[in-house]
């Protein structure tokens, strides 16, 4: 019965078959064995602010923006990773991006109970997020308040697109052999004052890194 059959369309359908099922295990051995860093709140829910400074005393309002999370990053892959840079993207409300660099706030201060005053960690740019350990290793964690500055004039267009007070946003982490790591993020809007409150040195700290004319 199978005499007369051709096998030679057979085998060759059969190697190609064998060679894709190797190909896709290969690429998800690859995909697999490499670093994958997620950021995720430290508090869901909580410590994840974004506010406004606002200068009206000229012709073209300036328009600051803060964003503030305390923000943890986990390593789940299987490689360790050094994360050489750190943005924010956010949406405009004329639907352009804005990304922000992670600037090196002051160290907040909260006061917990039986413990006093105790200072928040705070996560630098670079490689070197607490000046001692610039590699995640799998499955290690670090965690610490992460601050993004915005500067804008114009009109309203140049505003951050949120809804019911609720910031979207993408945190992106480059990482030190070319990875890039994306997480989507959330922040509240919070009064200046309010913020300042868990802040105190913010204000001039944000002056300070943008007293220059955004445009």
């Amino acid at each position: 019965m199978l005499e007369g059959l051709d096998w030679q369309p057979i085998l060759i359908a059969a190697i190609g078959i064998m060679s894709l099922v190797n190909g896709l295990s290969v690429f998800q051995n690859f995909r697999a064995d490499r670093p994958d860093v997620r950021v995720e709140p430290v508090y869901d829910g909580d410590w994840m602010w974004w506010s406004e400074l606002i200068d009206t005393s000229r012709a073209e309002p300036i328009r600051r923006y803060i964003v503030v999370g305390n923000l943890g990053r986990s390593n789940h892959g299987r490689r360790p990773t050094s994360i050489s840079d750190t943005q924010l993207r956010i949406r405009l409300r004329n639907l352009r991006p804005a990304t922000s660099p992670l600037y090196d706030i002051p160290q907040p201060e909260i006061e917990l109970s039986h413990a006093g005053a105790q200072r928040l960690p705070v996560m630098k740019p670079g490689p070197d997020p607490f000046d001692y350990k610039p590699m995640m290793q799998p499955g290690e964690s670090v965690a610490g308040i992460h601050c993004f500055l915005y500067g804008m004039y114009g009109s309203d267009l140049w505003t951050p697109k949120s809804e019911n007070g609720v910031l979207d946003a993408t945190i992106e982490l480059e990482g030190g052999f070319g990875n890039c790591f994306k997480s989507k993020l959330s922040f509240s809007y919070v009064e200046f004052e309010e913020l300042v409150k868990r802040f105190p040195t913010l204000e001039g700290f944000v002056l300070k890194n943008l007293e220059q004319d955004p445009g």
